[in-house]
């Protein structure tokens, strides 16, 4: 074999394995979280509490983990086949945790009442703070399905 051969079966092989590595990640999709057993299960609450006292240690506590979040449902909302359920003291109008629904698992969420008891596992994506202190703050869940196991 002469080196230009080499050479160009070296190049070869390097493309082929740069279409494959393209390839997958082009065709990655999000594991389903039914069957991740979460890493911290936490009421909702006590979330936004943790939040709001400081929220880039929470943050940097909570960054790509699985939390199950349990609390009572404040409100559904279904806004162009999306399912967010809000989660916190529906006595107060203030912070919740808002729980963007898996669309796989869309349709369970929808059937929520306000007032139910229910756990959603999801991974945290971010937290808007509210400074005026008039309309509260939201930790935000993504990928969330329904159950805490």
């Amino acid at each position: 074999m002469s080196k230009k051969q080499a050479i160009i079966i070296s190049i070869l092989l390097v493309l082929a394995a740069v279409a494959i590595y393209v390839y997958r990640e082009y065709n990655r999709t999000n594991k389903d979280l039914a069957t991740v057993a979460p890493d911290y299960t936490v009421q909702a609450t006590a979330l936004v509490n943790e939040f709001l006292a400081n929220d880039s240690v929470a943050y940097n506590k909570y960054r790509n983990k699985i939390l199950a979040v349990q609390g009572m449902v404040k409100a559904v909302d279904n806004v162009d086949g999306d399912c967010t359920v809000v989660l916190g003291d529906t006595m107060e109008l203030s912070s919740s945790v808002r729980c963007l629904l898996d669309s796989a698992h869309a349709a369970t969420g929808a059937g929520f009442k306000r007032g139910n008891q229910v756990t959603i596992k999801g991974a945290i994506t971010g937290f808007k703070k509210d400074d005026t202190g008039l309309l509260g703050s939201d930790v935000e869940l993504n990928r969330c399905v329904i159950g805490g196991e």
